[in-house]
């Protein structure tokens, strides 16, 4: 068994132990260290060099997006995956664009932190349901010209983009169309770059956008 390593960095004591013991429970993942801050999870990733942060998006010295963007310049396959009790749509769309593998509300971690976080390990994105209607009901300005878009998909990226947009990793994807990883990881970059995306969440955020899905 693959035993990933977590990071868990969040500012109330209760939180951290609230989160450990849900992960404890899991065979498949290893709480490697805690961090009450954004500096010191910093620090703490180069010692424990973890595979996926579970980060709070508020922090004492540091919000979220900006820590998850530090994180991932330094390790640029790591898994940041951002929690929140927020449900600011400019904070939210920050955390996308900083790179993160994941946005999950507090109040249903429980029950969606082991699924999410294996969601994660195996290459799809995880966002929660709120976080995405929240950001699409804002209907956030996009900084770049989007209006020869959907001319300009073809039928495979289209088929690619709605089982991204499902939470299927590239091999899943792959199996469902018959195609292989590298060929789907091609159709995902050749996405990213037509919808000018950073990652595979801003993707699919940007799809929703333009009511592409």
């Amino acid at each position: 068994m693959n035993v990933q390593k977590i990071l868990v960095v969040d500012d109330h004591p209760l939180v951290l132990r609230g989160i450990r013991q849900v992960l404890e429970s899991a065979e498949d993942f290893r709480v490697v260290g805690e961090s009450t801050s954004g500096s010191e999870a910093l620090e703490l990733m180069g010692k424990v060099r973890p595979d996926i942060i579970v980060l709070d998006l508020r922090l004492p010295d540091l919000l979220g997006p900006d820590v998850c963007r530090e994180m991932l310049a330094r390790t640029p396959s790591l898994k940041v995956v951002i929690l929140t009790a927020f449900d600011d749509p400019k904070i939210l769309w920050a955390c996308v664009e900083a790179g993160a593998a994941g946005i999950l509300l507090k109040g249903s971690l429980e029950l969606d932190l082991v699924r999410a976080l294996r969601d994660v390990s195996a290459g799809c994105m995880v966002m929660d349901k709120t976080v995405s209607q929240v950001l699409h009901n804002a209907n956030l300005l996009v900084k770049n010209d989007h209006g020869n878009v959907y001319g300009g998909l073809r039928s495979r990226e289209y088929d690619v983009l709605r089982l991204l947009a499902q939470g299927m990793s590239t091999r899943e994807i792959g199996t469902a169309l018959g195609l292989r990883t590298n060929t789907v990881r091609s159709y995902t970059q050749s996405l990213m770059e037509k919808l000018q995306a950073h990652n595979r969440v801003q993707l699919v955020v940007v799809a929703n956008r333009l009511h592409l899905i």
